[in-house]
C-alpha cells in the first residue's frame, strides 16, 4: 500500500507507454497489421543503423571510461584540498553553460578558421623543423568523435568529481588511519580501503555516465545538423531521421532494443560493483 501511489504514477507514464512501444513494433505503422519480426530484421538490416550503432557504441566506450577514470583521478587529488569547494563549483561551470553558447565555443575552436588550427598554424611557423601544418576543419573530418568525446568530459567532468568526493566523504577515515599507523603505503591504501569502499559509487557513477551519453546528442545535433559527419552518426540521428519519415513501426523497435541494451549494461554494471 505504500508503495502503491508511486508505483501508480510509474505504470500510468512510463510502463503502459513503453508496452504500446513494444506492442507497436510487431505491427506496420500504416495499417496496423502484425508483422512478427519483420521491423526488427529491417533495423538489423539497415546501413544507417549499423553505421549509428558502430558510432554510439565507439562513444560509449571511449567516454564513459574516459569520464569515470578522470573524475575518480580529479576527486582523489581534491580529497583533501583545502580550496577544495572552490574548485569543485568551478568544475560544476561547464553543465551551467547554455547549450548554444557550447556549440559556439566548439564551432569557435574546431572550425577550420578556428583557435586550435591558428595555435597549431603559428607554432609550425616559429619551429621550422616542423613541417608546414594544413588546417582542418575537425568536425567534417575523422577528428569529429574526438571532439565530440572532448566537449563531452569537459561538460560532465565536475559533476561525475562531486559523486565520487561524496563517495570518498562517506569512506571511515579512522580505518584509513590505521591502515597508515601499521605501515600501509598509498597503493595498499587505495586497493584494500577505497577502492572497495567506493563500489556502490561506481555503480551509479558509471550508469549516470552511459546516460549522460545519450543526452549529449542535443549538442552534436545543433552543432553538425541531422545528417553530420560520418562517426559522430548516432542511434539518436537515426531515431529522429525516422521519425521526420514517420517510420513508427521501425522507430519502435529500435526503442525497444535500446532499452534491452541498457538494461544489459545496468545488470553488467551491477554485477561487476566490486570493481
Amino acid at each position: 500500500m505504500f508503495l502503491l501511489p508511486g508505483f501508480s504514477g510509474v505504470m500510468l507514464f512510463y510502463l503502459l507507454p513503453f508496452f504500446e512501444v513494444v506492442r507497436r513494433s510487431f505491427v506496420k505503422s500504416g495499417n496496423g497489421a502484425f508483422v512478427g519480426a519483420d521491423n526488427y530484421r529491417m533495423v538489423f538490416t539497415n546501413g544507417a543503423f549499423q553505421l549509428a550503432a558502430r558510432n554510439t557504441l565507439l562513444y560509449l566506450a571511449a567516454g564513459v571510461p574516459l569520464l569515470m577514470g578522470i573524475s575518480l583521478f580529479l576527486s582523489l587529488l581534491l580529497r583533501n584540498l583545502f580550496l577544495r569547494r572552490k574548485l569543485v563549483s568551478a568544475m560544476l561551470l561547464p553543465m551551467a553553460v547554455p547549450a548554444a553558447v557550447m556549440v559556439l565555443t566548439l564551432q569557435i575552436l574546431s572550425d577550420k578558421q578556428g583557435l586550435i588550427n591558428g595555435a597549431l598554424t603559428k607554432i609550425s611557423e616559429k619551429i621550422t623543423a616542423l613541417p608546414a601544418f594544413v588546417s582542418i576543419d575537425y568536425l567534417n573530418s575523422e577528428w569529429a568523435i574526438v571532439v565530440v568525446v572532448c566537449s563531452f568530459l569537459w561538460k560532465n567532468t565536475g559533476y561525475m568529481v562531486i559523486l565520487w568526493l561524496a563517495g570518498l566523504g562517506a569512506l571511515p577515515k579512522e580505518v584509513e588511519e590505521a591502515a597508515q599507523v601499521d605501515g600501509a603505503n598509498k597503493w595498499q591504501n587505495w586497493h584494500y580501503i577505497i577502492r572497495p569502499g567506493l563500489s556502490g559509487s561506481f555503480f551509479t557513477i558509471g550508469m549516470l555516465s552511459v546516460l549522460q551519453i545519450f543526452k549529449s546528442y542535443r549538442e552534436v545535433w545543433m552543432v553538425a545538423g541531422s545528417y553530420p559527419q560520418e562517426q559522430i552518426y548516432f542511434l539518436q540521428h537515426l531515431l529522429q531521421n525516422w521519425y521526420l519519415k514517420l517510420e513508427f513501426d521501425r522507430m519502435a523497435a529500435l526503442t525497444v532494443i535500446l532499452s534491452i541494451v541498457l538494461l544489459v549494461v545496468c545488470l553488467l554494471l551491477q554485477r561487476r560493483q566490486h570493481f
